[in-house]
C-alpha cells in the first residue's frame, strides 16, 4: 500500500489515561483500583508512534493525564467537532462493570475522582455508552473514528457498539484490550501496560502488512497474535477484542518508522550518504512549509465568515445537553440533533458551536416511574437502594417521550416531594409531531384501499382473519415504548387483557420495540420463519412503516398499513427537565435548552420528524406518498391519555400476574473462582432479584451435592420476597433486605459436585402443569460453570434435553464457560428444547439475565 503524497482531511488523536485517582479507599468488590504508573508511559510513548507515524500530526494529537469527567467530556467533544477525517481516542485507567441493583452489566471508565460507594452510584465514572453517543452525535463527525480502550472490562464495550444503527458502526471501530467479563494486569510500573506496549510495537515496527502501512485490521491481528501466551487476572486466554465493519479494516493508523514504507513509487536512492529517515524529515519540513504558505494565502483569500469556525474555539468548549427520549425516537431525534449541532441556531458570532448534545434512550415506563418516584435517588447517585443511574441513564436536560401521557405520569400527584428536586416543563397543547398507530400486515391479507381506514381495530382484525389461516397480531413491549403501550391499549378494547397476552406469549419470546419486531420478523431465514411473517400482523406506529422497509430483504412480504379509529396515537413532547441542585450553569443551559426547543419548532425542526414518517398534524397528510401507508388517512385518533396509560399498564400487570422463577445456583467447588466480585454469581443473582415486585414469586437452589445426597438444598424459599423499590412500604423493603443478605452468607461447598440434571428435573416438577397451572409467567435460572455437565453421558444428556421440551417451562442457561452455548452443547439444547436463552462468558452476563428477568417479572412499579 503506498503512502499517500498529501491529505486533505484533519486527522485528529485524543489520548487520555489516568495515572492517579483521588480516592485511596479500598474496595471490597473492586479490589485494584489504585494509581496506575505504567499510564504515563502509555501516553508517552503511544503519542511518540503516532505522531511519527504520518497519519496523525503533533499539533492535532493531545493528551489528557488523568482527567476530570468535565475535562475528559469537554476534550472529547472539541476533538468530535474538529476532525473531519480519522478520529482516535484512546483511553487507559480502571474500568469496572455495573452490575449491582440496576446497573445492566455496563462498562464505566474511572477518570481522576472515581470511587465506588455504598449504594449504585459511581461518581467520577463516566459510562461507555455515554461516550459512544456522544461520538455518534453531531452531522460534521470524522470520516471515521476509532476508540482503544486499554482497561479492565474493555470487551464489555462491544455490547454498546452492537446496539448502533448499520450507519453508525460504519464510521466507529472498537479496538478492546481483552474480551468482556475479564481483568487485566497493568504490568510494571516502569513500562507500558502490556496491551499498549504491543499497540505500540507494531505502530513503529509494521503490523505485518504487506505495503508498510499499519492498518486498523492488521493492528488487531498482530496485537492479539502478541498476547495469546498471556493471561487475564481469571487465568483465561487474554483475547482482544475489535469491533467494526468490512469497510473499516483497511483504516490505516500508521506508517512504519524503520524499514521501507513499501511505496514503489519512492525514488529516495538508499545509496546515498544521507540515512533515508533524516531524508523523509527534511522531504515532509519542505512540504509542510509549502502547505502552510498555500494555506494562508486560500485562508486571507476565499475563507467563508459564516462557515469557518474561529481558532478561538478551542478555548470555550460548547455546553454538553444531555437528552433522554423513547427508544422508538431515537433515531428520529438523534437526526433533529445532528441537524441542529450544525445548524446557525447553534453557532455564536465567532462561528462556534454553542451547544452539544448526547442522545440516549430507555424504556418509557422506566423513564417515567423514575421521574415520579425515584428523583431523589437520581440527584443523589450516591444513595443505597434501586437507582436509575442504572436503569435509565443519567441526569437529562431534556426529555421527549413519545407521549405526552408519559410527560403526565412522570409528575407525581402532590403527595411527595419531586417539586424540591426537579421540575418538569413542558406544553402537551404544542407536541414536536403526531403519529397514528397502524396495523401494518402482509398485503395480501390487507383490505382494499378504501377499506383501510375510518374502521375500528377488532373489524379490521376479523377481515385479516378471514383471508387466512392462524392470522395472528403481535405488539412490542408496552414497558418499553410509548408504541408498545398504545398497541396494547387497543387490543386490549378488541379481547381481555388477559386472553390477549396469553395470546402474546404463545406468539414467542416479548420483542421490545417496533423496529425489533417488523425487521425480526423480515429477516427470518426458516420456512418456518417465513411462514409466521406472512401470517403475521403488527399493531405499530406509523414511523415504523419506513424502518421494515429499510430491514426487509427481497424475501420479506410486503406490508400495508390499515389505519383503526380507535387506537390512540403518539403526539412527541418536549420536556425540560431542570434539577434544583445544577444551579452554577443553569443560566447558560436554560439558554441552550431553549434554542434547542426553538429550532425544534421550526420549520427545520419540524422536517426531521416529516422525513421520518411523523405527521405535522393531528390532521395532517404525509408530504410525499410513501410506499405502503396511506398520504391522507383522514383525522388521527386522539393521543394516549394519561389515565388510559397508566389503566393499561395495570391492566397488563394484572394480565400477566406475578411471575414464578426459581434459580439454580452451581455451588459446587468449582464454581468458587466465580462466586465473588462484581461480576460474580452470586452478584448477578442479587441483581436479578432487585427486578422483581412484591407480589412475584421466586426463589433460590444451592445446587451441590455428594454421593446420595439430594441434589439441591434452599437458599431462599419459594415465595415473594418484598421489593427494594424506594416507592415500596417498609415491610415490602425489609423483606427484601432479608433476600438480599441471605444470599451474601452463601457460599460454594468445596468439596461437592453438582447434579445439574437432577436439580433440573426437580425445578420442572415443582412448578405448576395441567390444572394447577394458572398462567403465571414461569421460568427456571441455571447459573453454572458447565465443569459438571460431563458427569452426564450422552445418552443422559439427550434425556434431559428431551424431558426439559416436555415440561415448555423456559430455561435461562448462564454459563461462565466462554463455550457454553456454542452449537451441540448441552447449555444451547436445554435452552432451545425449552425456549428460554443461553447466555455464556462471551456475553454480558449480569444484563442477559436481567433483560430476561425483566420479561416476567413485575417490577418495582
Amino acid at each position: 500500500m503506498a503512502r499517500p503524497e498529501q491529505r486533505k482531511e484533519t486527522n485528529r488523536a485524543l489520548l487520555v489515561g489516568v495515572v492517579r485517582y483521588t480516592s485511596k479507599r479500598p474496595l471490597k468488590f473492586a479490589e485494584g483500583l489504585g494509581d496506575i504508573a505504567a499510564v504515563q508511559h502509555n501516553l508517552e510513548e503511544l503519542r511518540k508512534a503516532l505522531c511519527q507515524g504520518g497519519v496523525f500530526d503533533e499539533d492535532a494529537t493531545e493528551s489528557l493525564s488523568s482527567p476530570g469527567v468535565e475535562q475528559f467530556e469537554n476534550g472529547l467533544g472539541f476533538a468530535r467537532d474538529h476532525t473531519d477525517g480519522l478520529l482516535l481516542v484512546y483511553f487507559a485507567g480502571h474500568g469496572i462493570v455495573d452490575t449491582r441493583t440496576g446497573g445492566h452489566g455496563r462498562l464505566l471508565l474511572g477518570l481522576r475522582d472515581a470511587k465506588v460507594e455504598h449504594g449504585p452510584g459511581f461518581p467520577g465514572w463516566i459510562r461507555w455508552d455515554d461516550v459512544l453517543n456522544r461520538l455518534c452525535s453531531g452531522e460534521n463527525r470524522p470520516r471515521h473514528t476509532v476508540v482503544i480502550l486499554d482497561c479492565c472490562y474493555a470487551g464489555n464495550a462491544s455490547a454498546a457498539w452492537e446496539e448502533l444503527d448499520e450507519q453508525d458502526q460504519k464510521r466507529v471501530s472498537l479496538l478492546l484490550a481483552v474480551q468482556k467479563n475479564q481483568r487485566i494486569d497493568a504490568g510494571s510500573a516502569r513500562t507500558p501496560t502490556p496491551y499498549t506496549a504491543a499497540l505500540i510495537r507494531h505502530l513503529e515496527h509494521g503490523a505485518g502488512e504487506s505495503g508498510g502501512a499499519v492498518t486498523l485490521c492488521g493492528l488487531h491481528r498482530s496485537v492479539s497474535d502478541s498476547l495469546k501466551s498471556s493471561r487475564t487476572v481469571g487465568g483465561r486466554e487474554w483475547s482482544p477484542l475489535a469491533c467494526r465493519k468490512d469497510a473499516a479494516e483497511d483504516e490505516v493508523l500508521a506508517w512504519p518508522t524503520d524499514g521501507d514504507d513499501g511505496d514503489e513509487g519512492d525514488e529516495v536512492d538508499a545509496k546515498e550518504d544521507e540515512p533515508r529517515p533524516n531524508r523523509l524529515r527534511l522531504i515532509a519540513a519542505t512540504v509542510a512549509v509549502a502547505v502552510a504558505l498555500t494555506l494562508s494565502l486560500w485562508w486571507i483569500t476565499s475563507r467563508d465568515d459564516d462557515h469557518v469556525p474561529s481558532a478561538s474555539c478551542a478555548n470555550s468548549p460548547p455546553l454538553e445537553l444531555r437528552v433522554l427520549t423513547d427508544p422508538d425516537l431515537e433515531p428520529v431525534v438523534r437526526t433533529a440533533v445532528n441537524s441542529f449541532v450544525t445548524s446557525g441556531a447553534n453557532t455564536d458570532d465567532k462561528n462556534c458551536r454553542r451547544t452539544g448534545i448526547t442522545v440516549y434512550s430507555a424504556s418509557s415506563a422506566e423513564s417515567a416511574e423514575a421521574f415520579r418516584t425515584q428523583y431523589a435517588e437520581w440527584a443523589h447517585v450516591g444513595r443505597p437502594g434501586f437507582n436509575p443511574v442504572g436503569t435509565v441513564g443519567p441526569q437529562p436536560d431534556v426529555w421527549i417521550p413519545a407521549s405526552s401521557a408519559s410527560a403526565r405520569r412522570a409528575q407525581d400527584d402532590g403527595s411527595g416531594n419531586q417539586s424540591s428536586v426537579l421540575s418538569l416543563e413542558f406544553d402537551d397543547k404544542r407536541p414536536l409531531a403526531y403519529a397514528p398507530m397502524v396495523l401494518l400486515l402482509p398485503e395480501q391479507l390487507a383490505e382494499p384501499e378504501g377499506g383501510r381506514t375510518g374502521r375500528r381495530l377488532a373489524e379490521l382484525v376479523t377481515a385479516m382473519k378471514g383471508k387466512g389461516e392462524q392470522v395472528q397480531v403481535r405488539r412490542a413491549d408496552p414497558r418499553y415504548t410509548d408504541a408498545g403501550l398504545a398497541a396494547a391499549r387497543g387490543l386490549y378494547r378488541t379481547e381481555t387483557p388477559r386472553n390477549v397476552e396469553l395470546e402474546q406469549r404463545r406468539q414467542g419470546r416479548p420483542v421490545l420495540s417496533g423496529k425489533d419486531l417488523v425487521c425480526g420478523l423480515a429477516r427470518g431465514k426458516t420456512v418456518e420463519e417465513r411462514t409466521v411473517d406472512r401470517r403475521t400482523a403488527v399493531l405499530v406506529a406509523e414511523p415504523t412503516v419506513g424502518r421494515h422497509r429499510s430491514c426487509a430483504d427481497e424475501t420479506a412480504v410486503t406490508r400495508v398499513a390499515e389505519y383503526p379509529n380507535d387506537v390512540p396515537g403518539l403526539d412527541p413532547v418536549f420536556v425540560h427537565v431542570r434539577w434544583n441542585d445544577a444551579r452554577l450553569d443553569e443560566g447558560k443551559r436554560d439558554e441552550a435548552v431553549q434554542r434547542f426547543q426553538d429550532w425544534l419548532a421550526s420549520k427545520d425542526g419540524r422536517k426531521a420528524f416529516q422525513e421520518d414518517g411523523f405527521r405535522d398534524a393531528p390532521q395532517g397528510s404525509l408530504p410525499s406518498p410513501l410506499p405502503g401507508r396511506l398520504t391522507s388517512p383522514g383525522p388521527m385518533p386522539r393521543a394516549l391519555s394519561a389515565g388510559e396509560a397508566a389503566d393499561t399498564l395495570e391492566k397488563y400487570r394484572q394480565a400477566n400476574a406475578a411471575s414464578r422463577v426459581r434459580f439454580l445456583l452451581d455451588s459446587s467447588g468449582s464454581m468458587s473462582r466465580w462466586w465473588d466480585g462484581a461480576n460474580g454469581a452470586r452478584e448477578i443473582v442479587k441483581q436479578s432479584l432487585s427486578r422483581f415486585g412484591p407480589d412475584d414469586v421466586f426463589g433460590v437452589w444451592s445446587v451441590a451435592s455428594g454421593g446420595s445426597d439430594a441434589a439441591y438444598r434452599e437458599l431462599l424459599p419459594f415465595g415473594t420476597h418484598g421489593s427494594g423499590s424506594s416507592a415500596a412500604g417498609k415491610k415490602e423493603q425489609d423483606k427484601a433486605a432479608e433476600a438480599g443478605k441471605k444470599m451474601d452468607d452463601a457460599t460454594p461447598e468445596m468439596s461437592m459436585e453438582a447434579d445439574i440434571g437432577g436439580a433440573l428435573r426437580a425445578a420442572l416438577d415443582q412448578m405448576p402443569r395441567g390444572g394447577e397451572d394458572d398462567g403465571h409467567p414461569q421460568l427456571i435460572v441455571l447459573i453454572t460453570d458447565d465443569e459438571d455437565n460431563s458427569r452426564m453421558s450422552g445418552a443422559q444428556q439427550d434425556d434431559l434435553v428431551k424431558f426439559v421440551g416436555e415440561r415448555k417451562v423456559p430455561v435461562v442457561m448462564v454459563s461462565f464457560d466462554s463455550g457454553g452455548c456454542l452449537k451441540d452443547r448441552l447449555d444451547l439444547r436445554v435452552a432451545e428444547a425449552s425456549g428460554g436463552m443461553c447466555l455464556d462468558a462471551r456475553d454480558d452476563l449480569a444484563k442477559g439475565l436481567g433483560t430476561e428477568i425483566s420479561r416476567v417479572a413485575q417490577g418495582h412499579r
